[in-house]
């Protein structure tokens, strides 16, 4: 009688345990929610306030787009003559510190490139590694 007992209370016990809080999965993994920027000063998503696209079908495209939050969005690329796309670009947002954060590029192939006021230069130390990998590919030696 007594084993009837505690087995009851036991299984009262373990069925008043809440359940932990199912997590979303996606392909067996948590799901990844961003959280919003705190600098923002709104508690909703941004808006598009502006949108055009244009795609020739040919490789030339353009496009540019800016929210009601103040993110702008700008780029043109047209066919390379490696078949890749040459792209000239800018982006620009508001800086967390005040001010608007404006970034241009240009990505083709030789490669990306971006200019801003944020990106700080490059040192001279990688300047002079830099210049020492060029010495030497142009010598043929190879480091594995």
């Amino acid at each position: 009688m007594q084993f009837v007992v505690v087995f009851s209370f036991l299984l009262v016990v373990v069925a008043a345990v809440p359940e932990p809080e199912a997590k979303p999965q996606f392909g067996g993994r948590p799901f990844y929610r961003p959280t919003p920027y705190s600098y923002y000063p709104h508690d909703h998503h941004a808006r598009t306030v502006y949108d055009f696209r244009r795609n020739d079908h040919n490789g030339a495209f353009d496009y540019e787009f800016q929210t009601d939050n103040g993110i702008r969005v700008a780029a043109s690329g047209r066919p390379g003559i490696r078949g890749q796309s040459n792209i000239v670009g800018s982006y620009s947002y508001p800086h967390p510190e005040g001010g608007v954060a404006q970034v241009n590029y240009v990505a083709d192939e030789f490669g990306y490139r971006a200019s801003s006021p944020l990106i700080p230069p490059i040192p001279a130390h990688s300047l002079q590694q830099i210049r020492k990998a060029e010495y030497e590919r142009a010598r043929g030696i190879r480091w594995f």
